[in-house]
């Protein structure tokens, strides 16, 4: 009997231990499913409200402007930036009540984890916002050099506009990548150098290369305030009228050859008779 009294005891006392700890348990699980359902709720609705917030105010057409929702369909994404902040905004709070429920169930590695990971979010906010604004302000600089290129009657305005832009997208991405806190100095360094080798390439093939090429843009924009077009004029032995001021050629229409085309250097160079305008 004593045997029989000892094995109930021996086998009693970690099912009681078990029922006590589960009962304690209970109350934390069911305020954790609590934190979850209710979050889950809020999460949604003011993800939602922001959404359209976000799209009322014009940050997708801001983001057609700037070229980011082209580049998101091409990656596959078929979701709208507003709704993408309004996904990410949802998750953040979400995070915040996972971690709440987690310390609730006395989870504390995990909710350590989740709570470094929101608190790293801010950083992935503000480079998105940084990539953001900066991919807008390249748009409008490669539109402003566009056309003020395009309104000097310059041939490469669309090419000169393209490389402004990729320069400014490369130095956005770097700023953008140093606020996540990743070290950029080989990164800095690269593009500097990439920049520099540009820069000194097209220095060079404008100062030995394309020389003649070169001043005869330069000519270009001083001949096209002197010689208006439909001008006629008279320079050596050809005479007609100007069709257009390129970037580094006149065209003159002639009766005898047709259009005939003139260096900007020589319509400078050159005597050049101006019958009538």
């Amino acid at each position: 009997m004593e045997n029989l009294a000892n094995l109930q005891n021996a086998v009693a006392a970690p099912l009681n231990t078990l029922y006590v700890k589960l009962m304690a348990f209970l109350p934390n699980l069911a305020g954790a499913i609590f934190m979850l359902v209710a979050g889950y709720f809020i999460a949604k609705l003011i993800s939602v409200i922001l959404g359209k917030l976000l799209e009322k105010v014009g940050l997708n057409k801001l983001s057609k402007t700037a070229g980011i929702t082209t580049a998101l369909d091409k990656s596959g994404v078929k979701t709208t930036p507003a709704a993408m902040i309004g996904v990410i905004i949802f998750w953040i709070i979400m995070l915040t009540f996972i971690i709440s429920a987690a310390d609730a169930l006395g989870l504390e590695r995990v909710s350590a984890t989740i709570d470094d990971f929101v608190l790293y979010l801010p950083k992935v906010i503000g480079a998105a916002l940084v990539l953001l604004i900066g991919l807008l302000v390249a748009h409008f600089v490669r539109t402003g050099v566009r056309s003020a290129a395009e309104g000097m009657n310059l041939g490469y305005a669309k090419p000169l506009g393209t490389v402004i832009y990729g320069i400014m997208v490369v130095i956005c991405v770097t700023l953008a990548i140093g606020q996540l806190e990743i070290e950029t100095k080989l990164l800095n360094q690269v593009v500097s150098i990439l920049i520099f080798a540009v820069a000194s390439a097209i220095a060079l093939s404008l100062g030995l290369g394309t020389r003649d090429i070169s001043s005869n843009i330069i000519a270009g924009v001083y001949a096209r305030d002197i010689f208006p077009a439909n001008a006629t004029v008279k320079v050596g032995d050809i005479s007609g009228n100007i069709v257009e001021v390129g970037s580094t050629k006149t065209q003159i229409r002639t009766n005898e050859d047709g259009i005939v085309s003139v260096s900007n250097r020589l319509m400078l160079e050159e005597k050049v008779t101006i019958t009538s305008n």
